[in-house]
């Protein structure tokens, strides 16, 4: 990674490397090599707007979701960037000092304010990602929606906080969520721990007072055959202890609602 006003007694080199292929101008002044990756444009973003955040999906791909989508290094900056550069998309606003994370000398926007960044872009599933791998609680994202209220969008944001009250962990916890609370059925918690012979578990849904557990299954987390052995141990530990398990195919929370709620209904009426 080179910046030319650093390099300035070798800036004919630096041309001579560019007409070659050997050098990529990713950004006015600032070379990298040829086909950057991602944690290159970043770099190539910090140097080239010392003092920038970097948010949205460079930001939750640099802290904390690895697997995260990218098309773009967003990036916030107090002026604002004239012309356009692909890869990256510079917006002109202040960011809170209390929501940036400093990495290697670049400035990220941390994992809350990278989650409402990415809200527009995929909805309530960005704040499941961050719940289920611990990355942020509700109460920093509520801070965070506070701490930047003029954002275009924050009407969205906000509907989606108050719909994650009970911390769904992906788009099929969150409608089970949904599907329980219109249904009127109360005393259930979310992720819950329950310890057994000295190992826990976390349930997706649990009544613990009728000791009825509800497990949203879905595709994505149980397609392999460890994950497949892992639950069935896990449902027959539970189930050995006590617990009613209820094993809810993701799909049929949408596709047939009241056949759950009617499940669920019956077991809490069997167990109570």
């Amino acid at each position: 990674m080179l910046a030319r006003r650093d390099h300035r007694t070798i800036a004919n080199q630096l041309d001579y490397c560019r007409r070659r292929g050997l050098l990529h101008t990713v950004l006015p002044g600032i070379y990298t090599a040829p086909e950057p990756d991602w944690p290159a444009r970043i770099r190539a973003a910090s140097i080239f707007r010392p003092g920038c955040v970097i948010g949205g999906a460079a930001a939750a791909r640099s802290l904390w979701w690895p697997e995260c989508p990218i098309t773009t290094v967003k990036v916030a900056v107090q002026h604002q960037v004239k012309g356009s550069y692909p890869g990256f998309t510079f917006e002109e606003r202040r960011v809170p000092l209390d929501l940036v994370v400093d990495r290697a000398g670049v400035r990220f926007a941390g994992a809350a304010l990278s989650i409402l960044d990415l809200i527009p872009a995929l909805g309530g599933a960005v704040i499941d990602e961050g719940l289920r791998r611990r990355a942020v609680t509700l109460s920093q994202l509520w801070q965070a929606l506070r701490l930047t209220p003029e954002r275009a969008g924050n009407r969205t944001r906000r509907d989606l906080l108050r719909d994650s009250r009970d911390e769904p962990w992906s788009e099929a916890e969150r409608a089970a969520h949904r599907l329980l609370r219109s249904a009127g059925l109360t005393g259930w918690r979310t992720n819950v721990p329950i310890t057994i012979n000295g190992v826990t578990f976390v349930v997706d849904i649990a009544f613990p007072g009728q000791r009825v557990v509800v497990e949203i299954d879905s595709w994505q987390y149980h397609s392999s055959r460890t994950a497949f052995h892992k639950d069935r141990w896990r449902y027959a530990r539970l189930s050995a202890a006590g617990w009613a398990v209820l094993p809810i195919p993701a799909g049929d929370v949408t596709a047939d609602p009241a056949g759950v709620v009617e499940v669920v209904r019956a077991a809490l009426a069997r167990h109570r």
